[in-house]
């Protein structure tokens, strides 16, 4: 029996070329190779192999029953090739296979194949020769006719010198036999089916790189529209921070100013850098926040103004120095702080829960007090000194109105100096000083207890105990003790009461705070002198304004908003002696208001500049890196110079803006060198014009290099100058239309010219500029703008000027201001590069301003009014007019467009108050860094949810 048979998985429905009949070891490992080289004869890739080859070696299962599967195989088969060899010439089970065949077949289809051994025909006997043919198997004796055609294996040796089988050319013989084709066209038919395959091939493979090609386009397709979708989702992420954040800028300005830098973030586009703008410009009097470790639930602040302290809901007591980023933790009792009190050094701390106090400060070493049984402590003081502290206790279990008692505590030594019985409840205590203390009862009674003897003395306003009227809540006293405000009915002026000095003292006249609509539940707040009063609004936000004897003043103060304060707790205070910082308390947030601060953006600084006339506002220009801003004007203390008050002042900005240095007695146009290493300045005539100005040269320790060009003759003033980036010159127009050309080097003149060949009239100009370069001047008169090329000395082009209000040159571009647009031109006049659209809502616009690219420009109307566009002609924000005095004031940006600069003059009259420089960080990154600083602590999770309701991107934060 046959051994080691493998199976081959074939088609039940199909048959077999041929059944291969052998024997031996040697012809089981070759036939293998036959079958499967006969089987992979050149065809259509598409297929099935044309002649199939049963292989017992292969094609029968083992465990079959192995004749019923020979028998099968030989059914199915269309020839037999009887692989002839010794070891086939003594096999019985190959002697089967032919007797079946014979049986079955004809001898025709069998096919010999010589492996081993011999064979040789007998042409005598007609039959093979029986002694010689030592391969035939005995059954095949006198089965054929003639001598049939059979087929030998040959064996060729390989590079290695080891035999190996010739297997292609007997499969091609035996294919061929089968076929009933010749050997050469099989080999024919593999060349030409061979090539056909190579063009399917080639075919499938270009195909496939098509295909390839086509997925690779649709791949980078679908990223494209995946990336386009994500921005898109971005955008209008970004464009719903922007937009919640506009609904809070009155009413939360850190959630504004959080969401806008957020929106920023997400999509830097001029949109959200807009409303990144708008944020830091809304609600100015908000200076910054801080978050506390909980809720605040009682706010104070020392009467230095250094310290706030504040009581919290989970008995922390916390110290924060305004403008700080973080509080500080100094005690904290079991219970919710109720009250609590400060010195006015801020280093003595007093703080109660109403069942315990504690104390603390630099030598106090926070002792604790404990409060007798059937009391709890509602209200508590500290001396200015913070050498006494006060403790109103209550009794538990009485209601509201029944006696109390005080306690004077000596801090240092940690006991209680003395009790004094209160007929009523106390809403209020201040220590005058070390010697007395203030109290204020509900209904507005005052008394005063000595803590030298203990005498008490009513101060009260009126003789009444209902100074406040009838259910009317009364506030707190002043925390210098002199006065008292009321809560009243919507629409009333808040009334502040003064406190006699003396028990038989005239009752003094009561003062008013006169507002729109106070907040009927919550009395005023008073500044530490009593003069200025804090008033709640009947919705968010809150009035300040002085305390007078007018029921009802002619200006009402302003509304001031921005953010939420907790008028029922108290939680509203001014910030020491000022009179203009507040800090208030909402919830965790801490918030420090400053209401003489112009805006979140602006530095100012005080430049002896004031008023010359109505119309004659300061000139301003900045240097090419923008850290020095050069002012002329009219001096506030002109000193000897009483008759020539002119002035230019030099001016550092950034971080250390305290270098200003003046030229007195000198006023004209301003001038930069391109690369900012000199500064020229075109000279007007002194004295009111009635003699030229000569080119002194200032003595000046400055970076760059001043110089002064010699001025017009009198009567005439200088409209332009320019200084040559490429020569020791520098070129000036006068009023006449006529140019000078000087020489850098003294000042002087060297020559002297009329810009003719243009449209503009030069005897009527109205505005003139010269570029950055000093190449080229552009000349405006009523109905005419020309551009002159001052190094070929003719005229560039001219432009319609009918309705031109203003023309500029920003680098190597001309921008021109007209009724409803702002137009970019390039700077020869030749090219109009783009049109920002932009129609003013109040009088026209008087000044231009932009960055060296025109990226940025900034347009000022009459009114004062600042309105910046985007490169893209995006209208960012307005700014309100900086000036305070109503005095036409001077705008200037630097050449990258990060910082504005304005110029305010001070009022001119004997005595005056200094001018205004303000300085803002108007670029993205100085917007972010603004708001992020004033904002204090990040939006939490819950807070990010409330307000948005989507998730967080990662970016949508502070840097």
């Amino acid at each position: 029996m046959r051994a080691g048979l493998r199976r081959r998985t074939t088609r039940a429905d199909t048959g077999y070329g041929a059944f291969l009949s052998y024997s031996g070891e040697r012809d089981r490992a070759v036939l293998p190779l036959v079958q499967n080289a006969i089987e992979k004869l050149p065809r259509p890739w598409y297929r099935f192999p044309r002649t199939r080859i049963f292989l017992d070696y292969s094609g029968v299962p083992i465990g079959a029953e192995l004749w019923g599967k020979i028998v099968a195989g030989l059914s199915r088969s269309e020839w037999l090739v009887v692989v002839a060899s010794p070891e086939a010439a003594g096999s019985k089970w190959v002697d089967r296979e032919i007797e079946w065949w014979l049986a079955n077949r004809s001898p025709e289809t069998i096919l010999l194949v010589l492996s081993a051994g011999s064979l040789f025909w007998d042409e005598e006997a007609g039959d093979w020769d029986r002694a010689r043919s030592t391969a035939l198997p005995p059954r095949l004796f006198g089965v054929f006719a003639s001598e049939p055609v059979y087929k030998t294996l040959k064996w060729r040796a390989d590079a290695n010198g080891v035999p190996r089988p010739d297997i292609d050319a007997i499969a091609v013989g035996i294919a061929a036999v089968i076929r009933g084709v010749s050997e050469a066209d099989v080999k024919s038919e593999g060349y030409q089916q061979t090539k056909r395959n190579l063009r399917w091939a080639r075919t499938a493979i270009g195909a496939l790189v098509i295909l390839l090609v086509v997925a690779l386009i649709a791949a980078v397709v679908a990223r494209v529209q995946s990336n386009r979708a994500e921005e898109q989702a971005k955008i209008a992420t970004a464009r719903l921070m922007a937009s919640v954040a506009d609904t809070k800028m009155a009413t939360d300005v850190r959630a504004a100013l959080l969401l806008a830098v957020a929106a920023y973030r997400l999509d830097p586009s001029p949109r959200h850098q807009a409303a990144l703008l708008r944020a830091n410009l809304a609600s100015p009097k908000v200076a910054r926040y801080v978050a506390a470790p909980a809720e605040v639930t009682a706010l104070q602040s020392s009467a230095d103004g250094r310290t706030v302290v504040a009581g919290l809901a989970d008995g922390q007591v916390v110290t924060w120095a305004p403008g700080g980023s973080v509080t500080t933790s100094v005690a904290r009792l079991p219970g919710e702080i109720r009250s609590l009190a400060v010195a006015a050094d801020g280093r003595t701390v007093l703080a109660t829960d109403g069942a315990s106090i504690t104390l603390w400060g630099s030598n106090s070493g926070r002792p604790d007090f404990g409060v007798p049984g059937a009391s709890e402590v509602d209200v508590v003081a500290v001396s200015a000194s913070g050498k006494f502290g006060a403790v109103h206790r209550r009794q538990t279990k009485a209601v509201e109105g029944t006696p109390g008692t005080v306690d004077i505590i000596d801090n240092a030594a940690g006991r209680v100096l003395s009790s004094h019985p209160i007929d009523r409840a106390v809403t209020s205590m201040v220590f005058t000083d070390d010697t007395a203390l203030r109290l204020l009862e509900t209904g507005g009674k005052v008394r005063q207890i000595s803590l030298r003897g203990g005498a008490d003395r009513d101060l009260s306003p009126f003789d009444t105990d209902n100074a406040c009227g009838d259910g009317q809540d009364g506030g707190e006293l002043s925390p210098d003790g002199s006065s008292f405000a009321c809560a009243v009915l919507p629409g009333i002026p808040a009334p502040v009461f003064r406190l006699r000095p003396t028990p038989s003292a005239v009752r003094p006249e009561p003062g008013y705070v006169g507002v729109a609509m106070p907040r009927r539940s919550a009395p005023a707040v008073l500044s530490r002198s009593a003069r200025i009063a804090a008033v709640p609004s009947a919705d968010a936000g809150f009035y300040v304004g002085p305390v007078t004897g007018e029921p009802r003043p002619p200006e009402p103060p302003p509304l001031i908003t921005g953010t939420a304060v907790d008028f029922d707790r108290k939680l509203l205070r001014f910030l020491g002696t000022s009179e203009t910082q507040l800090v208030s308390a909402s919830g965790r947030l801490i918030t420090l208001w400053d209401l003489a601060q112009r805006d979140r953006l602006a530095k100012s600084l005080a430049v002896p500049i004031v008023k010359g006339c109505n119309s004659c506002e300061p000139s301003l220009s900045l240097s090419p890196d923008g850290r020095t801003a050069v002012i002329t004007g009219q001096d506030k203390d002109p000193g000897e110079s009483a008759l020539n008050s002119d002035v230019v002042i030099i001016q550092q900005l950034g971080p250390n803006p305290s270098r200003q240095l003046s030229i007195p007695g000198l006023s004209g146009k301003l001038a930069w060198r391109a690369d900012g290493t000199m500064l020229a300045i075109a000279a007007n005539p002194a004295s009111g014009y009635e003699r030229r100005v000569f080119p002194p040269k200032p003595h000046l320790e400055t970076p760059f290099e001043v110089t002064v060009l010699s001025s017009p003759p009198p009567q005439i003033s200088v409209e332009a100058a320019g200084v040559s980036s490429v020569s020791p010159t520098a070129v000036s127009l006068d009023s006449r239309g006529r140019a000078y050309l000087h020489d850098l080097a003294t000042g002087g003149i060297n020559s002297e010219f009329i810009p003719l060949g243009g449209a503009v009239d030069t005897d009527h100009v109205v505005e003139a500029g010269i570029d950055a370069a000093g190449e080229f001047l552009v000349m405006r008169d009523a109905e005419h703008i020309s551009v002159y090329d001052l190094a070929r000395e003719q005229n560039a082009h001219d432009i319609d000027g009918k309705d031109a209000q203003s023309v500029l040159f920003a680098g190597r571009h001309l921008l021109i201001r007209r009724k409803d647009s702002i137009e970019i031109w390039d700077r020869t006049g030749s090219h109009r590069e783009r049109t920002i659209p932009f129609r003013s809502t109040r009088n026209s616009a008087a000044q231009l301003a932009a960055a060296a690219d025109a990226n940025v420009v900034v347009a000022k109307d009459e009114a004062g009014y600042l309105t910046v566009f985007a490169a893209d002609g995006t209208n960012l924000g307005e700014l309100e007019p900086d000036s305070v005095w109503h005095v036409p004031s001077a705008v200037a940006l630097s050449a990258d467009g990060r910082y504005l600069v304005t110029v305010n003059p001070g009022p001119a009259f004997s005595g005056g108050v200094d001018g205004t420089l303000i300085e803002r960080d108007i670029s993205p990154d100085g917007l972010i860094r603004a708001a992020c600083a004033h904002a204090g602590p990040d939006l939490t999770g819950a807070e990010w949810n409330a307000l948005m309701g989507v998730a967080r991107p990662a970016q949508a934060r502070c840097p």
